[in-house]
């Protein structure tokens, strides 16, 4: 009793004091930083980087359609599922119409990265040193042409007119680079005239400089039956593929 009260007067003397020894002890947490987090924010700032660097190299690459179709083969094919080709539907449904009109076999139609190709004799689309389309042939392009516009719609069409190496020599044309680039014309001319914006049609005529079969033998001699198969037209369906002068709203027409 006597104690508590020598410390209460000594409290009372020195209020400092009492004070002092009713605080509670601090807890001192030391952090030892050995520099992980500053190699960690630089570590995100050059990720973060190298994410937008790809980003913009992906922006402007110019992706390899093949390849692309091989990884899609190839992931169908380990997934258990169905590869369809790019354009297989457009191609079957090209090969119909020709069967119906019974020009199967003198119309040829492929696959290729860039789309769909059609090949036909030029006796089916004009006769000889003629740039007009023959009934058949316009027969055969009308039959097309409602396919093509319901699903070749944003592709460009490039029409090809080949000849054999016969000179041509007439009025109307002097050469075989006009006749050929005229029956290119005639059938680019249908296709718009059928619906297809004139910024996806290329007429091209190539005379006899691409043709598929040799025109003559070694020793020189004329094959009729090959000037007969260089005599051709070629229709070129192309997906993607744009020239940088061709305006922007083509290319939304997708």
């Amino acid at each position: 009793m006597l104690a508590a009260r020598k410390d209460t007067k000594a409290e009372e003397a020195n209020p400092k004091a009492a004070s002092f020894r009713r605080r509670p002890k601090k807890t001192v947490v030391v952090v030892h930083d050995d520099g992980e987090s500053n190699w960690l924010v630089s570590y995100a700032d050059m990720m973060t980087l190298l994410f937008g660097f790809f980003v913009m190299l992906s922006a402007f690459s110019t992706p390899d359609t093949k390849k692309l179709e091989k990884l899609k083969q190839a992931t169908a094919e380990q997934m258990g599922g169905t590869y369809q080709k790019p354009f297989e539907e457009l191609s079957s449904s090209i090969k119909d119409v020709l069967k119906q009109i019974n020009l199967s076999k003198e119309v040829i139609v492929n696959e290729t990265e860039e789309g769909v190709t059609i090949t036909s004799k030029g006796t089916l689309f004009f006769d000889s040193g003629s740039a007009e389309m023959r009934d058949q042939a316009l027969r055969m392009m009308e039959g097309l042409s409602g396919v093509l516009v319901k699903q070749a719609q944003g592709f460009r069409i490039v029409v090809e007119g080949h000849t054999d190496d016969v000179p041509m020599k007439s009025q109307n044309y002097p050469s075989n680079w006009e006749l050929s680039s005229a029956r290119a014309s005639m059938v680019v001319r249908l296709l718009e005239s059928k619906g297809f914006r004139r910024e996806f049609l290329r007429p091209l005529g190539l005379a006899d400089t691409e043709p598929v079969l040799p025109n003559r033998s070694t020793a020189g001699e004329p094959i009729e039956s090959n000037r007969a198969e260089n005599r051709r037209i070629v229709i070129r369906l192309q997906k993607n593929i744009y020239s940088k002068s061709e305006p922007e709203k083509a290319r939304r027409a997708q």
